[in-house]
């Protein structure tokens, strides 16, 4: 199954009559494998500060966490494992598996259960299959 699949079809995915606003599988180095066509145009050093905070949890914390631009309050997350964001009505979702971050963007009316239940379920499959 190509990357694309794995976010065409896992990830942009109906939940619930929901639907992620913009999903992508990005390399730990912040090359892109996979994204849906709206996925915000993100700059190297918020995918670096996003992998520091992996490895130094809270890092993000106090400036926030970057994504194309836009800037979400980190919330409750697994440290090392997953960054949750919020921005007003919606929020982000990154897991990481051993090889590369699986990102959600969602919007309401889906909520941040339904987005963090699509993206750590394929970041828990890719763990298992040992990406």
């Amino acid at each position: 199954m190509s990357w694309q699949a794995y976010v065409d079809d896992h990830l942009m995915c109906e939940i619930e009559g929901q639907y992620l606003k913009s999903a992508a599988i990005v390399g730990h180095d912040g090359s892109v494998w996979a994204q849906s066509p709206d996925f915000p145009q993100f700059k190297p050093e918020e995918i670096a500060a996003i992998m520091k905070d992996f490895d130094e949890p809270g890092s993000l914390a106090p400036t926030g966490l970057f994504l194309g631009g836009t800037k979400y309050m980190v919330i409750q997350g697994e440290p090392g494992v997953v960054i949750r964001g919020k921005k007003g009505t919606g929020g982000v979702t990154v897991k990481k598996t051993g090889m590369a971050l699986i990102i959600g963007v969602y919007d309401e009316p889906m909520t941040p259960g339904q987005c963090n239940m699509i993206v750590e379920r394929l970041g828990d499959y890719l763990l298992e299959q040992g990406y």
